[in-house]
């Protein structure tokens, strides 16, 4: 750095490369600011999770089904696969209104599909809310 810039520097004037250098370093910190306090937007990070279900146990074994926390927010009719468990799945549907149930942290309780592997069988599947 010449003598001369460093003087002006110092003198109480900022020069217009010292100035984006110093803007460009405070940007990372205001956006990171924004974001936490989401620039007085109502809505803040979701709180909805994923939420698994375990079946009730029908002719010795059970099954689990998972719903993706993005399912919830966007709430449509659904089908999701079992967990294959004695070598079969099972199929359970939840309509756009289980879903946002569940969003919200309601409780549904569905009956999966049959199958005929180890007997003709059900299972039901209780899911919780996580809210």
């Amino acid at each position: 750095m010449r003598v001369e810039a460093f003087i002006r520097e110092r003198s109480g004037t900022v020069h217009r490369r010292t100035f984006v250098i110093q803007a460009g370093k405070a940007f990372p910190v205001v956006a990171g600011a924004l974001y936490l306090i989401g620039c007085g937007s109502p809505t803040g990070p979701s709180a909805v999770a994923e939420v698994s279900s375990n079946s009730t146990v029908v002719n010795g074994h059970s099954h689990t089904v998972s719903v993706p926390a993005s399912d919830q927010l966007h709430p449509a009719d659904t089908t999701y696969n079992s967990s294959s468990s004695s070598s079969h799945v099972h199929m359970v549907t939840l309509t756009s209104a289980q879903l946002s149930s569940i969003a919200s942290g309601g409780s549904v309780t569905v009956t999966s599909t049959a199958s005929t592997v180890t007997g003709n069988h059900q299972h039901e599947f209780t899911f919780q809310g996580k809210k």
